[in-house]
């Protein structure tokens, strides 16, 4: 069982660096193309758009493919992909190719969440905050290794060496599923008629699955938000240079790696339910302050104590989202992170069209808001029942 969380880790690390590779890389992409910011933005949604299409094409690759051979592909798919990037074709092949990563990732990252939630029924929780930790520790490294790449001369090289962890990563998965078939073993699905009559129509299932919905929706929009436009909210009320601004980031990053380290155990401590109305009521006040914050060092510890309170939010009400619908795994994980992508998508143009033509004050009240909202969802979320009988004690 350790192999396995460690291997799902590595695939969580692949698709950390795939977040970030294209968003790090893209001065360097947009002049060597000679394209403009509005090409780079295309640029970024086609990936979006692949990650949504592989997220939403998860549970039917799924039962036709298995998940072995659904990672196996994906893991090719993503090395074939970077690895055509990285030769610098025509701007138009680069779009068309981006997408693939984008898919992939997708692919991952609901499968192996999935994964986690089926086969580790004790300390589930603290699994899957490991696999976040080295979704973040992907995330924050990555930028470190473009930059010395950059300086050197050799930026490409960010694509070859992405492209090499698919190919262990592909190696390494063949291997421990050839070993360990029996442990992957997908559940059958629970069919209708093994649910109470109440859960199997009407209007009731809907709402629970709107609300779950509407929370990750509003999670990973308000996240994006913050980690897009941090330095350009420092930049614009405290004057700061870019290449300062740009390391609230990391603290961010950093923070939100730490949370990650501990957040499960405290989940499992205190009861899912408690650990996310705690985090998210502290998301909201400690953002309400930064609306009030004069010095450099606040704002930066405020940044800390964000990336700490919302650490542990996401992987926390996925289980507990999936322990309301049971034996669906693979349809609700694909559902919320589906949900995920648009949001940190939608909530991150609508901030940076608020930073453009409003002002960066509104900007953050917007912010404050989104949390608010936030933590109006996760207390109608926390009410629901699961829609059968007889779940595990996570549910508290």
């Amino acid at each position: 069982m350790n192999k396995l969380i460690w291997v799902c880790c590595c695939f969580y690390l692949l698709i950390g660096i795939n977040s970030v590779v294209i968003a790090a890389l893209l001065p360097e992409l947009l002049n060597y193309y000679g394209r403009n910011y509005a090409d780079g933005g295309n640029l970024l949604f086609a990936q979006f758009c692949g990650l949504l299409l592989g997220v939403l094409s998860q549970p039917w690759l799924s039962k036709k493919l298995g998940r072995t051979k659904m990672l196996s592909s994906t893991l090719w798919l993503i090395f074939a992909g970077l690895l055509l990037i990285a030769v610098l074709p025509p701007w138009i092949f680069v779009l068309c190719l981006i997408p693939l990563v984008g898919f992939g990732s997708g692919i991952i990252e609901s499968t192996i969440g999935a994964m986690i939630i089926d086969t580790i029924k004790e300390r589930t929780a603290v699994a899957l905050s490991r696999l976040e930790v080295f979704y973040g520790v992907g995330a924050l490294i990555m930028p470190i290794l473009i930059s010395i790449l950059i300086a050197s001369g050799q930026w490409k090289l960010s694509f070859y060496a992405t492209c090499l962890l698919a190919l262990g990563l592909a190696w390494a998965w063949a291997r421990f599923s050839r070993n360990h078939a029996q442990l992957l073993q997908q559940k059958p699905i629970i069919e209708s008629h093994g649910l109470p009559h109440q859960y199997q129509q009407g209007l009731l299932p809907l709402a629970m699955i709107s609300i779950c919905i509407a929370v990750f929706f509003i999670y990973v929009g308000l996240e994006m938000s913050l980690v897009n436009f941090l330095p350009s909210i420092l930049i614009e009320t405290m004057q700061l240079d870019a290449a300062f601004a740009a390391l609230s980031v990391s603290f961010y990053w950093s923070a939100m790696i730490a949370g990650r380290m501990v957040c499960g155990l405290l989940a499992e401590r205190f009861g899912y339910k408690r650990y996310m109305l705690w985090c998210a009521t502290g998301t909201l006040f400690v953002l309400a302050s930064f609306l009030f914050v004069q010095t450099v060092w606040l704002a930066f510890a405020v940044i800390t104590l964000i990336g700490l309170l919302m650490s542990g939010l996401f992987a926390i009400a996925l289980i507990f989202a999936n322990s309301l619908f049971p034996g669906r795994t693979e349809q609700t994980t694909s559902k919320m992170i589906a949900a995920s992508g648009l949001g940190g998508a939608c909530m991150s143009w609508l901030t940076g069209r608020f930073m453009e033509n409003i002002s960066v004050f509104f900007t953050l009240s917007f912010l404050v808001g989104l949390s608010l909202i936030l933590v109006a969802l996760l207390v109608a979320m926390t009410r629901m029942k699961p829609s059968q009988i007889g779940l595990s004690a996570i549910i508290k």
